[in-house]
């Protein structure tokens, strides 16, 4: 998130937390009654309330709680309007959370809601938890949103939309749709969750464990979204709760070890994080990075949660991409890196979840095994396979890299030109376009 010292304008400070904070709000105000689109609305309400209440008296101490308080009452206001009384019949449960309902600032983090470090280790308020509840309200509507009478194809869009707040221009550039698909997918799973009611709400621990690859893959596709842009403190923002996410959802689910597989590969790739720029803002690819530089404590947490894959004996997707992490951290800390292992994981990966990142990646290892010819020679073959490849950055800037090493220098430079075309982060863009004219 932007520091507030960096914006004057109150209305750009109000947008600039919701943007941040949307999903822990919207979890926090749809937890009574499931509806999403609802909760939207009230929080669209409380940011057109900030921009006339923090003009004229500057914004709040609590800006990201005053968000959720006043949009928590404009909510109020719906739920105790006659036209809703007499449209939806809420039950006496769901009106005790409705009055009752409201969040806190953590103290220790500073977020709103609930969202403690650790089951074991949480606040006092987690001891009174039903023996399967879930303890956090983002995760919660997380699993909710995976529920199985909602359109599989939609569950990962409503994820990252509502409760991860991303908007629907960054799904759509992540998953490589229409924008205009991605909003109408979004309005009619927001409809079918409108349609299921109150009974939508509030799953467990066993509906965590039955919908966990829907919940695996929006929470990687959160900081994957944010991956580019991600400031270097790997702790902040949507990359950071996506570091809370994948660590409670590893200790909610032990025996799971796609769980830790996703943890393992989430803190893995931010522990390098701090060293993707260099002190004057310059892109360091990953093997010129300095390992020193490297987030030691998300390092070591990234490793315990591989001990746990292999202890829970099973690697899937996320498991095997946290290894492909590792063992290349591991040559550039030693100077020396295993390729054909890495082939090796690469072959695994492509069994289980083949995808044109990793195939992608797979032509640039079996490069370094076989030589720039082979390497380049897989990467052609994909192109009859994946029509996405055209537009696929990574794989322009692979034939470049490769097209050097041949000393195709024209044919480099084209490839080069047609990466940048691609490149959305202005560092990486500068790092491409050194030596071209």
């Amino acid at each position: 998130m932007t520091e507030p010292a960096e914006i004057t304008d109150p209305a750009e400070w109000a947008m600039n937390l919701s943007q941040d904070g949307w999903g822990r709000i919207i979890a926090l105000i749809a937890a009574a009654d499931g509806d999403i689109a609802g909760a939207e609305d009230a929080l669209a309400t409380a940011l057109e309330r900030a921009v006339t209440a923090w003009r004229a008296q500057g914004p709040p101490d609590n800006p990201e709680g005053w968000l959720y308080r006043v949009a928590l009452n404009a909510r109020r206001d719906v739920w105790k309007s006659a036209a809703a009384r007499t449209a939806t019949a809420l039950d006496e449960e769901t009106i005790d959370r409705i009055d009752q309902g409201g969040a806190h600032i953590d103290r220790a983090t500073g977020r709103l809601g609930s969202y403690p470090s650790s089951i074991d280790s949480a606040s006092a308020d987690s001891a009174d938890l039903a023996p399967y509840a879930l303890p956090d309200q983002r995760l919660e509507l997380l699993a909710a949103c995976a529920h199985p009478d909602i359109d599989a194809a939609a569950r990962p869009l409503l994820m990252l939309s509502a409760v991860m707040g991303m908007t629907a221009k960054q799904i759509a550039a992540a998953m490589a749709l229409p924008a205009a698909t991605v909003s109408a997918r979004l309005t009619r799973a927001k409809k079918r969750v409108a349609g299921l009611g109150v009974a939508f709400g509030s799953p467990d621990r066993l509906d965590l464990e039955s919908r966990l690859p829907d919940v695996h893959e929006t929470i990687y596709g959160a900081f994957a979204i944010e991956w580019t842009h991600a400031a270097a403190q790997p702790r902040d923002g949507m990359i950071g709760e996506a570091l809370y996410l994948s660590r409670l959802v590893a200790q909610l689910c032990p025996g799971d070890g796609e769980s830790h597989g996703l943890a393992a590969l989430i803190h893995l790739s931010a522990a390098r994080f701090p060293a993707r720029r260099s002190g004057d803002g310059r892109f360091v690819p990953l093997s010129c990075q300095d390992p020193n530089f490297w987030d030691q404590t998300l390092t070591e947490a990234g490793e315990r949660h591989l001990v746990e894959v292999h202890r829970c004996g099973h690697i899937g997707r996320f498991g095997l991409e946290a290894a492909i992490q590792l063992l290349h951290m591991a040559g550039i800390r030693t100077g020396s890196t295993d390729w054909p292992m890495l082939l090796r994981l690469h072959d695994d990966l492509a069994q289980v979840a083949p995808s044109l990142g990793g195939s992608v990646s797979r032509a640039a290892v079996l490069a370094e095994v076989d030589g720039p010819e082979t390497g380049l020679m897989a990467l052609d073959a994909l192109d009859a396979d994946s029509p996405r490849l055209s537009a696929f950055q990574p794989a322009w800037v692979l034939r470049a890299h490769l097209l050097t090493r041949l000393g195709r220098t024209d044919e480099a430079a084209t490839a080069r030109r047609r990466a940048l075309d691609l490149t959305t982060d202005p560092a990486e863009r500068a790092y491409l376009s050194v030596g071209l004219t």
